[in-house]
């Protein structure tokens, strides 16, 4: 296949506080790219890059290797007593369409009142309302395709997803939900839909991207076992 990868600007950014860890800094490296194919893309993937959109990062801080890729083998994993009791409770109760990806009222309206309870409850940086051009950026304007996964209970929206489909498995883009619907466990319910996908088209493994122990916005990654991360020599080891 003909490369066609194009990088428009990559850029260091300053030291900026740490979202993940209380009184640390981050540093992150990111491409914005005009064009890069998804196979492209999966080798940037294995190598622990991510993707919102056209941006492709990963940090580089210099004194924290905390940030860690961790996928999941789906033809290893086994659910505990949790994620069983979640599979039995939302397998009839919440309905999943894969579409395009495209922005309506009802989706910001999902994503705003998610930042919001966030940003209260855990301290996640407070958010304006988000315009369409900042979320055409981070979600729907992509270089290759990206499928948007819409969770409906009786109806009502209450998840999206963003996932890349590659030829290594899936890729949890990014994942919001009601907050209304707290005790569902929606966020587990969705890494359960991706496995059980993944297992359904033969793909290997589901990517989570960063897992940062003692971030509590995070540690939902390490209870799905066996899985594995990504050592800063490029190696990707059985982890919990």
């Amino acid at each position: 296949m003909e490369n066609i990868m194009q990088i428009s600007l990559n850029i260091i950014t300053p030291p900026d506080t740490c979202h993940y860890l209380a009184g640390r800094e981050s540093v992150t490296e990111c491409d914005l790219m005009a064009e890069i194919s998804s196979e492209e893309y999966e080798q940037r993937l294995l190598d622990g890059w991510r993707h919102f959109g056209r941006q492709v990062f990963r940090p580089v801080c210099e004194d924290c290797k905390e940030c860690k890729s961790l996928r999941i083998p789906v033809g290893q994993f086994k659910p505990n007593r949790s994620q069983t009791r979640n599979f039995k409770a939302n397998q009839d109760r919440i309905t999943l369409d894969i579409e395009t990806p495209q922005l309506t009222d009802e989706i910001m309206d999902l994503y705003d009142r998610f930042h919001a309870e966030r940003s209260f409850s855990r301290d996640w940086p407070a958010k304006q309302d988000q315009d369409e051009f900042s979320y055409d950026c981070s979600f729907l304007d992509n270089p290759f395709p990206v499928e948007q996964w819409m969770y409906r209970e009786n109806g009502k929206l209450c998840g999206v997803g963003y996932v890349d489909r590659l030829k290594c498995g899936l890729s949890a883009i990014y994942f919001f939900h009601d907050p209304l619907l707290y005790a569902y466990g929606l966020g587990i319910w969705n890494v359960i839909s991706l496995i059980n996908d993944a297992k359904k088209n033969n793909l290997a493994h589901v990517y989570l991207g960063y897992y940062v122990k003692g971030c509590q916005s995070l540690e939902y990654k390490s209870g799905f076992k066996p899985n594995e991360i990504l050592t800063p020599r490029g190696k990707w080891v059985p982890y919990l």
